[in-house]
């Protein structure tokens, strides 16, 4: 704000100085150029007299000349007083620096002078605060017999100029008071955005992620604060799923340890059991065992995942071929469970990406939905092509998602039916997993679902360039 300040006031200075300069200067030449021209005519007309030594007629043409504010005076050519039309200098030396350049024949001059500065001592008529001129022209041509002084006061012009100068000081004390108003409100307005845009930062570095800033108007600091405060709710909630998720993992972890330690404490405290019960409790052991690594498995494929690691083995691939590779590898599953299981392929269509990423996200939907979909059931999976894109659907009619978990299914560790999903083995990180899989290779995934009627995954996956070519 000083700044802004002092620039404007520094600006408007110079400008206001240069402006009285040119005014002041084209007023005092108007003005010198007016009053030598009445001097040059006096002289002319004073040559005849002085020639004569006519002292009346001389001081009639002072007096005459010099009005009701000048004063004239005629010398001679050593510079003695003539005549005076205030009769006051009449037989004196003027010894004054324009009479004397006069009598040398370096011709007209002239002088300025303020009251009490040298121009007291020639014009008695002269207010205090005022200015004077004066003029002095040689009278008698190339060889001057003489000069003639011509005094006169500049207080019209010199009022004048003071008067500029009075209102361009006054517009100055304006002018500074609008500006720092102005500057007030100027850096009241950027700053207050931005301070409290430092105070959200600073809360944010000390771990407090529910801070927001206040959006005012649609200006480019709205834009700011609009855009720190999404970038608040995606922290908090990053933080919010990342202590969800160190506490789901923590139990999930915890509840096979927890287990397997019941087991062997009783294998270890017990009387010699029964090897049948021996080798059932061993069975359990071993089924909490792969349930870990399974657990373990998933949370290392979701960290590479996290942490960007891009598959090495992208390259173009035939969704119908990898469909028809996991519909291989669950048919006997479904029949065993008595479940249909069939394949649309309505359109051919190439995609850019993993085979073994691609593979797990379409092994899960599958696998899932033959999990979920009772004796009698049915799922189909199809695959069409829209807008460039491969439209993967996996539709079964099993026992479908609650609408308020749908939005919940692909959060880690979650389940619909926790008891059941752990008895068929699930982790509650599978839909997590195909969700982050299928975000990598550029897609997008959603469900749709009724209860007791089944649920449809929809996968998306753009086309590859390739088949384009």
């Amino acid at each position: 704000m000083l700044a802004y300040l002092l620039i404007m006031c520094v600006a408007f200075y110079l400008v206001s100085a240069t402006l009285i300069r040119l005014v002041g200067e084209y007023l005092f030449s108007q003005k010198a150029d007016d009053e030598l021209a009445a001097a040059r005519a006096m002289a002319a007309a004073a040559e005849s007299p002085l020639a004569g030594r006519d002292a009346e007629a001389l001081w009639s043409l002072a007096r005459d000349g010099a009005g009701q504010t000048g004063r004239v005076l005629v010398t001679d050519l050593y510079g003695t007083v003539q005549a005076d039309s205030l009769s006051l200098l009449n037989g004196a030396r003027l010894s004054r620096r324009e009479t004397a350049a006069a009598l040398n024949g370096q011709g007209e001059t002239y002088g300025c002078y303020f009251v009490g500065e040298g121009g007291s001592s020639v014009s008695a008529r002269a207010e205090a605060d005022s200015m004077v001129c004066v003029y002095a022209v040689p009278v008698g041509g190339e060889t001057p017999a003489g000069a003639l002084v011509y005094i006169t006061t500049s207080q019209t012009a010199y009022r004048s100029l003071m008067r500029i100068q009075t209102q361009m000081l006054t517009w100055l004390a304006l002018v500074t008071a609008a500006v720092m108003l102005i500057s007030l409100f100027v850096s009241r307005f950027f700053t207050r955005p931005i301070a409290e845009l430092n105070e959200g930062i600073v809360e944010m570095t000390r771990g407090d992620f529910s801070n927001r800033v206040r959006v005012r108007g649609k200006n480019e600091f709205a834009q700011l604060a609009v855009a720190f405060n999404m970038m608040c709710d995606r922290i908090e909630s990053l933080d919010k799923a990342r202590s969800q998720f160190v506490s789901n993992a923590s139990h999930e972890l915890k509840t096979p340890l927890s287990t397997m330690k019941i087991l062997i404490e009783t294998l270890m405290y017990q009387d010699p059991m029964d090897p049948g019960m021996t080798r059932e409790f061993l069975t359990d052991i071993n089924k909490e065992i792969d349930r870990l690594n399974s657990i373990i498995g998933d949370l290392l494929t979701l960290v590479g995942i996290d942490s960007g690691e891009k598959p090495v083995d992208m390259k173009p691939l035939s969704v119908a071929d990898l469909l028809n590779d996991n519909m291989r590898r669950l048919q006997p599953l479904a029949r065993e469970r008595g479940i249909e299981m069939t394949l649309s392929v309505r359109e051919q269509v190439m995609v850019n990406g993993s085979a073994s990423r691609l593979t797990q996200v379409f092994y899960n939907l599958m696998d899932n939905a033959i999990k979920y979909t009772g004796r009698g059931g049915s799922v189909r999976v199809e695959l069409n092509r829209r807008e460039k894109k491969a439209i993967i659907r996996v539709i079964d009619t099993g026992i479908g998602i609650p609408k308020e978990d749908q939005p919940h299914v692909f959060d880690r560790f979650y389940r619909v039916d926790k008891a059941r999903s752990r008895e068929t083995g699930g982790t509650g990180l599978g839909l997590s997993i195909v969700k982050q899989i299928v975000l990598m290779h550029g897609g997008h995934i959603e469900v749709a679902s009724e209860e007791n009627k089944g649920s449809t995954f929809t996968v998306e996956l753009p086309e590859s360039p390739r088949e384009n070519a």
